[in-house]
Formats: structure tokens, sequence, C-alpha cells
């Protein structure tokens, strides 16, 4: 590479910089797996729903980002070299996300009235839904979406890090077949995950954009939390090759998929409120009524129209205030999920029992989650140092 006394030197994680922020996910998983055994135990059916609440805010987190690192090899990007370390580092959490499944898989009669339904009784449930909705068929899905989780990231990272040692051109593209072959699967995996732990919460209900608009959603969250981890490593000293090119092009992509989101949302609204059948206005009639309708308020006003115009502008992206605003949509994909689970229990409004109750799994998730990712980081090198586009990708310019 004509370029590569510009490479720069690798860098590795020291964990005492880290040794603040594991104190922190200590207290939160603490705290918060107390607080959530402490619901369950008050009222099993409010702890259960909490719990799956922050499962699948974590799974829709991590399953973005994924999406990025697939996307990353599957159009052979230049730009995304330098971040792309922290993206698989985030993505391979994937493998410890079933662990987290096991309190919804013993709370499942709780959670869907399907599981006990008598098909007899239930009309819906006794037509072609039944051929979808019952048991091995579900436990079999589930198996099938951790499994192939656990997988293809883990070969990614694992071919990724390996190259930082040998610097061989196969490994990328055996990287790149991974991807190929991992859009499609976390598509697959996150559209049925979504109808089979969220829809059916309600298996009378219909949607045919069900599984776009939690990509969405999961697909901006991630790229939030991306920009959040690389800003805090540059806070500790580390991703020095990282520019404000790299956040101003990370910044669109947190734009785009704020448009994007806001796009899915409103055309399943606007053809299920237009056509006006019973069993796809189910959901929207709940959301859009009482106490619920002013978080769907607020969601629509937060998500889309306050962050449109800030990250519209170049210079916000190239400044701190990236920040801001990908804190703000995890915010944001905290209320949207929370609307969509909560109301299935408390379906006459909101209370702040419910907000109170998810936020102690949420911390408990985060935290384990953020101590695995600690761990992860220590591992190897904080960005791939004998990628073949490490020096294009040091010269990006938007």
């Amino acid at each position: 590479m004509s370029d590569h006394h510009h490479i720069p030197q690798a860098e590795k994680f020291d964990a005492k910089k880290g040794a603040k922020l594991k104190g922190l996910f200590l207290g939160a998983a603490g705290v918060g797996l107390v607080g959530a055994g402490a619901t369950f135990a008050m009222s099993p059916t409010l702890g259960a729903h909490a719990w799956l609440f922050a499962f699948f805010y974590f799974f829709t987190v991590l399953v973005g980002c994924f999406f990025w690192n697939c996307l990353h090899h599957a159009t052979d990007s230049e730009w995304s070299v330098v971040v792309r370390r922290q993206i698989e580092n985030l993505a391979s959490l994937l493998k410890y996300i079933g662990v987290f499944f096991i309190p919804i898989a013993l709370c499942t009669t709780i959670l869907y009235a399907w599981f006990t339904a008598d098909p007899k009784t239930d009309i819906l449930l006794a037509g072609t839904k039944s051929t979808y909705l019952n048991k091995p068929f579900f436990w079999a899905r589930a198996l099938a979406f951790f499994g192939l989780l656990f997988l293809l990231p883990n070969i990614l990272r694992k071919r990724s890090m390996a190259q930082d040692k040998d610097g061989a051109a196969s490994h990328t593209f055996t990287m790149r077949k991974a991807a190929i072959a991992g859009i499609p699967t976390l598509a697959i995996c996150l559209t049925f995950a979504g109808i089979d732990w969220l829809k059916a919460l309600n298996h009378h209900w219909y949607s045919t954009m069900w599984g776009v608009y939690l990509f969405a959603g999961a697909a901006g969250a991630s790229m939030a939390l991306i920009i959040l981890t690389c800003k805090w490593l540059q806070s500790q000293g580390y991703l020095k090759p990282v520019t404000e090119e790299h956040y101003h092009l990370m910044g669109k992509f947190l734009f785009a998929f704020t448009v994007f989101w806001a796009y899915i949302g409103f055309s399943q609204y606007m053809l299920i409120t237009y056509a006006n059948i019973d069993e796809e206005t189910l959901y929207f009639r709940v959301r859009n009524t009482g106490s619920w309708n002013y978080l769907s308020m607020f969601l629509v006003f937060g998500r889309f129209f306050f962050m449109f115009v800030p990250l519209l502008f170049q210079g916000l992206k190239k400044s701190r205030g990236i920040i801001f605003c990908a804190s703000w949509i995890l915010f944001m994909q905290f209320l949207d999920l929370f609307i969509i689970i909560m109301p299935e229990l408390s379906p006459d409004g909101f209370s702040f029992a419910g907000l109170i109750a998810t936020i102690f799994p949420w911390l408990g998730i985060a935290g384990c989650l953020g101590l695995l990712f600690l761990k992860h980081l220590g591992q190897g090198c904080v960005f791939p140092t004998k990628d073949p586009r490490l020096a294009e990708s040091l010269k990006f310019t938007n």
C-alpha cells in the first residue's frame, strides 16, 4: 500500500480506562436485576411484560448493529473500516441474547393468550393462524433465531480479528460471503421474532408492515449506539483515525432512518385506518385513545419532527451535537417499544408503575451487556489494523 506509512499504530484498550464504566454497569446490573425480580414477585404479569420490553429493546439494537456490519462487507465499504471493530463488538453480543430470553420462555402463558386459547372457540386461531401459532413451531423458530444470530456475527468478528494478525485478504472475501448471507438472515429473524414476541401479544391483530417498521427503528437506534460508543472511546484517547467526516456520514444514516421510520410508521397507520378492518385497527384503537394517545403523539413529534431539522445540518453532525441526537434516538426507541408492549397489559391508560417496572429490567440487561462489551473491547485492537481498505477509510471525505 502506497500510504502504508500513514497507517496509525494499533490501539489496544486499557481496562483501567473502563473501570468507572465497569462499576456503573455492575451497579446497573445489580439494581436492575433485583428490581426486576421484585417486580415479578409482586406482579408476574407486569414483570413478564416489563422484561419482554427490555429484552426486545436490546434485541433490536444489537440486530441493527449486525445489519451495519453486514452492510459494510456486502457493499465493500471503505469509510466504515475505522469504526467497524466497535460495530463487530456490539453485534457479537447477540450470542448472549438468548440467555435473556429465558424469563420470557418461562412466562409464555402469561404473555401470550394464544398459548392457552382453545382453537375451537377462537375463530381466528382456528383458521390459518394456527398453522403458524402453535407451540412446536414457536420454539423451533426461537431456536433458529438465536442459532443464526449466534453464528454469523461471531464469524465476522473472528475473521476480522484474525486479519489483524496475518493481514490475509482471504478473510475479507469470507466476511463478504457471510455478510451477504447475513442480510436476509437478520431480516427474517427480526421480522418473525417481532411477530412471535410482540405482535402475538394480541394474536388477532394483522399488519403486513410490522417487520419493516421494527427494522427501521432498529437500524436508526443501532447507528445511534455506534456513534455514542465511538465518541466515548475517543474521549478515552482511542479511535484517533475517526474524524468529523466519519461522524458526518454516520449522522446522514441517522437522518435517513429517522425519515424512513416515519415513512413506514405513517404508511402502516394510514393503510390500516383507511381500510378500517376490525382485525387491523385493534392496535391503534388502544394507542390512539386516552393517555396512550399523548405518548403516541410525543413519539411521532419526538422521533421525527424534533430530529428532522437538526440532522439536516452538516455542522451538527460534525460537532458534539451528534451526541445529543444519538442519545435522543435511543430514548425514542425506548418509548416506541414501551408503546408497543405496555398497552397490551394496560389498555385503559399509561401508568407510572408500568414505566418504573420497565426501567428495572432495562437497567439489568444494559448492565450485563455493557460488562460483556467491555470484555470484548479488551480482546483485540480498537480498529482493524490490516484491512486492505484501511488507508482509504483514513482519507475518507463526504
